[in-house]
């Protein structure tokens, strides 16, 4: 079996970490492949340096991801168009999508004798028209569009399947995944979505309203966002927290589950909903 390593760039805990499982599944016969960037941290018998972490992936039967949910989230994104699963191993504050602590170790003989389970997530699928070019991106988590650095309350308008719904004036708004229910929608009041369910949920951001609360859409749609006329300078898409986009006016945002999907790892049989109330009480503790 040949194992894309992928730890989090300069947290010293997640190299080590990656040394030791390299270490471990060794000796078992396997062989990894690991980012040139890492060849002087994650080292060991039997790994072969490659160009970029997509190139690690490509060339690997399944992804080891070794961060926090950022880190993970990267890695499942270039696992998603490859076809093949990631397991996500928590190095950092919360780990939502992780499917293994640092305690647990112990549990990567799983992936050699197949005894775990691969859990599918949708996507979404994010379409930027600037000016009638197209710009297309993959997001696990979520999108938000804000005022990008400057705080300030902007005017949006929001159309599905082509029909204007509603206007939102608020700090900005997210469309997430079930996935991305537990992340910044959270935050801003959203609801918490079962994982396997298909659905798209926006959320307003501190919406300029009473009555202002989150939506579900069925996962056949298609939602757009588009500069409201009381909107000033150029808006900003944030696609999993990482890929901005700048919006300007004559530019929409089509957001549609996408037609692939992150496959997870899970080593045990953890319930979603208590690794939820674990990992929101080790936060707030």
């Amino acid at each position: 079996m040949k194992i894309a390593i992928i730890p989090y760039s300069g947290k010293r805990l997640a190299e080590e970490y990656a040394c030791g499982i390299i270490r471990y599944l060794s000796g078992c016969g396997c062989t990894f492949t690991v980012p040139q960037r890492f060849r002087y941290t994650v080292a060991g018998d039997r790994v072969e340096y490659v160009e970029n972490d997509f190139c690690a992936v490509e060339q690997a039967d399944l992804a080891v991801s070794l961060g926090g949910d950022g880190t993970i989230i990267h890695t499942a994104k270039d696992a998603a168009v490859l076809g093949k699963p990631v397991l996500g191993v928590n190095c950092g504050r919360v780990g939502f999508v992780a499917g293994l602590e640092p305690s647990e170790m112990h549990e990567l003989r799983r992936l050699l004798d197949g005894s775990y389970t691969v859990d599918e997530r949708m996507m979404l699928e994010i379409e930027l028209n600037k000016n009638g070019s197209i710009h297309k991106a993959y997001a696990l988590n979520d999108m938000t569009v804000t005022n990008g650095a400057v705080s300030r309350m902007i005017d949006l308008d929001v159309r599905l399947n082509g029909e204007f719904i509603t206007s939102y004036r608020a700090d900005g708004v997210i469309i997430a995944t079930p996935t991305g229910s537990t992340a910044y929608s959270l935050s801003a009041g959203g609801p918490v979505i079962e994982p396997h369910m298909k659905c798209i949920l926006l959320t307003p951001i501190c919406p300029h309203s009473l009555f202002s609360r989150s939506v579900l859409f069925s996962d056949d749609s298609e939602v757009t966002i588009t500069k409201g006329a009381e909107s000033r300078g150029d808006l900003c898409a944030s696609i999993d927290g990482r890929q901005n986009e700048q919006i300007g006016n004559n530019d929409s945002i089509t957001v549609r589950k996408a037609d692939i999907s992150a496959k997870f790892i899970k080593l045990g049989n953890k319930n979603f909903y208590r690794i939820l109330n674990d990992k929101l009480n080790e936060r707030m503790g």
